[in-house]
C-alpha cells in the first residue's frame, strides 16, 4: 500500500488573524474554502506554489477555548530558500518561540500555539522526481457532474499556468486560450456539441483552446498538450474538469463546432477550435484508481 499526505487540518479561534499570520511568514496564501451556508464552521486551504502540502484551518464560529494544536511535541516543518531572511522575518514579527543553533533550526508559534519548525533547504528534504506527476496521472480522470461550487481564481489561475508551461514544436506556442466564466455564455457553450458537451451547464467554469494552422503545422499536437496539462493540473488541484472535442464535432444546430463556437465567442480566422475543457468542484469524491498492469502489455522493446 502506498500513501501521500496532502493536508494537516489545524483549529483556529481567530479565522482571518491566521490567514494573516501564514501570508506574512510562510507565504501560504488561500486556495479553497468550504462551509454550510448557516456559517457555522469554515475551513479554509492554504498552500504555496513550492509545495503541494496544504494546511487546512478549520474555524468553528462558537468555539471560545483555545485549541491545542500539539505545540513543540507535534509540529509541522517548513523548509525556505533564504534562512537567513526568514529567520529577520519571523524575528521582526515576534513569532519565534525555540532556536536550535547547534541543529540550524528554529521554530515559530501561530496566533493558536502550534509550532512551526523553519529549516534551510537541503537535498534530503526534496521531493524524489516524478512521483508528484505521477499521482496525479493516476489520480486523474473526466469529471461531469458539479457541486456548483465556485472555483477558486486561485486554482483557476494555477490551470490557465499550466497549460501556458506546455511544450509546443519549435517553441512557436500556436494557441490561444478563451477563459469562461458566465454561466449564460456556459450554457450555450454547452449546445456546441450534438452530444457529450452537457456538463457544461453545470461547469463553474471553462477553457476554450484555439490553434493557428498559420504559425505551425503541429498545432493539434501543441494545444492538445496544451489540454493534457490543464487536466491534469485541474485533478492535482482538486477540481474536476472534463475534456470536450471541439475539432471535427458538430454541434446541436447541425453547424460545425468550430463554426458553432466562432460565432459564440468572436474567434477569428485563422484560429482553430481544438477542445473545450469544463472546469468545476466535483459534486462526489473522486476515487483513487489503481495502475492497470495490463496496460504493460502495450509497451513493445525494440520492434512491434
Amino acid at each position: 500500500m502506498e500513501s501521500k499526505a496532502i493536508h494537516r487540518c489545524l483549529h483556529v479561534l481567530d479565522l482571518d488573524k491566521s490567514l494573516d499570520f501564514y501570508e506574512k511568514a510562510l507565504g501560504m496564501t488561500e486556495i479553497r474554502r468550504m462551509g454550510p451556508e448557516d456559517g457555522s464552521w469554515i475551513n479554509v486551504f492554504i498552500g504555496s506554489e513550492s509545495s503541494g502540502f496544504q494546511l487546512e484551518l478549520t474555524w468553528n464560529r462558537d468555539r471560545t477555548e483555545p485549541y491545542n494544536n500539539g505545540g513543540r511535541d507535534s509540529h509541522i516543518a517548513f523548509t525556505v530558500p533564504d534562512y537567513d531572511e526568514a529567520h529577520a522575518i519571523h524575528e521582526q514579527m515576534g513569532c519565534i518561540c525555540h532556536e536550535n543553533e547547534a541543529m540550524g533550526l528554529y521554530f515559530i508559534e501561530d496566533p493558536d500555539g502550534c509550532w512551526l519548525e523553519i529549516l534551510p533547504e537541503k537535498a534530503e528534504f526534496a521531493p524524489q522526481p516524478g512521483v508528484d506527476v505521477l499521482a496525479a496521472m493516476q489520480a486523474r480522470c473526466s469529471v461531469r457532474q458539479y457541486s456548483g461550487e465556485h472555483v477558486p481564481q486561485e486554482l483557476l489561475d494555477r490551470i490557465i499556468r499550466a497549460g501556458l508551461l506546455s511544450p509546443s514544436g519549435r517553441r512557436r506556442r500556436p494557441w490561444e486560450l478563451v477563459v469562461v466564466r458566465d454561466h449564460g455564455t456556459l450554457n450555450k457553450l454547452a449546445e456546441c456539441r450534438d452530444s457529450g458537451s452537457t456538463m457544461l451547464t453545470g461547469a463553474d467554469a471553462a477553457i476554450v483552446v484555439l490553434g493557428n494552422p498559420d504559425v505551425a503545422d503541429t498545432w493539434i499536437e501543441d494545444c492538445s498538450i496544451v489540454m493534457a496539462n490543464m487536466h491534469l493540473e485541474a485533478s492535482a488541484s482538486g477540481v474536476g474538469s472534463c475534456w470536450t472535442q471541439g475539432r471535427m464535432r458538430t454541434a446541436a444546430d447541425g453547424r460545425s463546432t468550430q463554426d458553432f463556437v466562432a460565432e459564440l465567442l468572436g474567434i477569428p480566422d485563422p484560429w482553430r477550435l481544438e477542445a473545450i475543457l469544463s472546469l468545476g468542484m466535483p459534486k462526489e469524491q473522486i476515487e483513487h484508481r489503481e495502475f492497470d498492469e495490463a496496460l504493460l502489455e502495450k509497451v513493445h522493446v525494440g520492434r512491434f
